[in-house]
């Protein structure tokens, strides 16, 4: 399961039914929606009418509980929980991060792909996953809330 699907399914399971109906009919009207979910890249452009959301929060630090959703240059994205936050202070912020991934990250749970909880970077809008498989790069990061 890639990352929005496991993100999707949690949302799901712990009754987020309006926030979900709400960002498909969204997507739906603006023809992003390619299948009955979101991606990480949807993300930017719905940023951009966050004003139109009842039950999708952007909120500006990060905080136990809420979404952290990292969208590279090229489109591609992660997302995950935040679990913790290690650390955080004006240029760097350590967090404890659950999701899935095929790259697990600095004290990771996992010993190969799926989902699991380790410990990601994020110095100056720069995202930092802790594996030396992927590069360090520049991103847009959105810190959000979802509400039921």
């Amino acid at each position: 399961m890639d990352c929005s699907g496991f993100m999707y399914w949690c949302l799901m399971q712990m009754g987020y039914k309006r926030a979900l109906a709400e960002l498909r009919s969204f997507l739906k009207r603006h023809d992003f929606i390619k299948i009955n979910r979101f991606f990480c890249k949807d993300f930017v452009f719905i940023h951009e009418h966050k004003q139109t959301f009842k039950y999708w929060h952007f909120i500006n630090k990060p905080v136990p509980g809420c979404i952290l959703v990292v969208v590279f240059p090229d489109g591609n994205g992660h997302c995950m929980f935040i679990d913790k936050i290690i650390k955080n202070d004006k240029n760097n912020t350590v967090l404890r991060v659950i999701d899935s991934t095929q790259y697990p990250h600095k004290n990771d749970t996992r010993t190969g792909t799926g989902i699991g909880i380790g410990e990601i970077e994020i110095n100056n809008g720069v995202y930092n996953s802790n594996n030396q498989s992927l590069p360090i790069r520049k991103a847009d990061i959105y810190f959000v809330s979802p509400q039921k």
